[in-house]
């Protein structure tokens, strides 16, 4: 074979090799771009999630606020206690006189 035939297929060989790797960077930059937009759909929820933690932290009563509510849900379930208590009392007085 001839120089010229050797630096031909040397050529050939050398643009299939650059074609090959041109072709395996486009694969993987494909692949890259797509874990890309993945983790930016992702960080839009992160954010979106974020915003509303902070919403409903903000719509959290305060401490103060809660303590009040503490006592007056224990102030209303003595208070239904007591009204049970006289329901009974009253029906065990009206069946003692009923007798």
């Amino acid at each position: 074979m001839s120089t010229a035939r050797w630096l031909s297929v040397a050529f050939f060989l050398l643009a299939c090799a650059g074609g090959a790797a041109l072709g395996w960077q486009r694969l993987v930059s494909a692949q890259v771009q797509g874990e890309i937009d993945l983790l930016r759909d992702e960080n839009r929820e992160l954010v979106r999630l974020r915003a509303e933690n902070r919403r409903l932290a903000a719509a959290l009563p305060s401490v103060a606020t809660l303590a009040t509510l503490r006592v007056d849900h224990a102030a209303v379930t003595g208070l239904r206690d007591e009204i049970e208590r006289l329901k009974a009392d009253v029906q065990a007085r009206e069946s003692a006189s009923a007798k």
